[in-house]
């Protein structure tokens, strides 16, 4: 460390003990919060439920194109198995285990 102060020109930093006798800062108090109402709930709900989920359009295309062309391999066990477990949770993919 007597490198990085002679070289830099900084004094070591010193700190001093914290004791019951040191003032603690004082923190601003919290701002108070609007209580959540049902009506709030009701609100986000209906705007949520409003919205699109979000669709990559671009990837979308390249998919279908690759599709159209035969490029893109179809599984059609693995997409059986994925509905499978998807309406009947336990049989589906694990269920040749």
């Amino acid at each position: 460390m007597d490198g990085i102060e002679k070289a830099g020109g900084v004094d070591p930093i010193r700190l001093r003990p914290v004791s019951s006798t040191t003032p603690a800062t004082p923190v601003a108090p919290a701002t108070p919060q609007k209580p959540v109402t049902t009506s709030d709930v009701a609100n986000l709900i209906s705007l949520l439920a409003g919205s699109a989920p979000p669709i990559d359009t671009k990837k979308v295309e390249v998919i279908r194109s690759l599709i159209a062309s035969g490029a893109y391999p179809i599984d059609e066990h693995a997409i059986a198995a994925k509905m499978l477990a998807l309406d009947f949770p336990g049989r589906g993919e694990d269920a040749d285990a």
